[in-house]
């Protein structure tokens, strides 16, 4: 499914920290062509990776996982 990533913002973690092994999350809000949207909870390291941002094209898999897609 292809969506645009309309906002990503850190998840709030307060005082307590992350267990050990945790990656840090971000909730990134997605719409698809339908205009449904959806939060999807997503590591901030695989984001920064494929320099995923705001504005951003990027395919849902099957799995859950993104995939930035590029404009040609």
């Amino acid at each position: 499914m292809t969506c645009r990533v309309l906002r990503i913002d850190e998840q709030l973690y307060g005082c307590e920290e992350l267990p050990a092994g945790q990656p840090v999350l971000c909730d990134v809000l997605l719409a698809d062509a339908a205009g449904t949207q959806r939060v999807l909870p997503y590591p901030d390291e695989a984001l920064t990776a494929q320099s995923i941002q705001e504005g951003d094209t990027v395919a849902l898999l099957p799995d859950g996982t993104l995939k930035k897609l590029r404009c040609i």
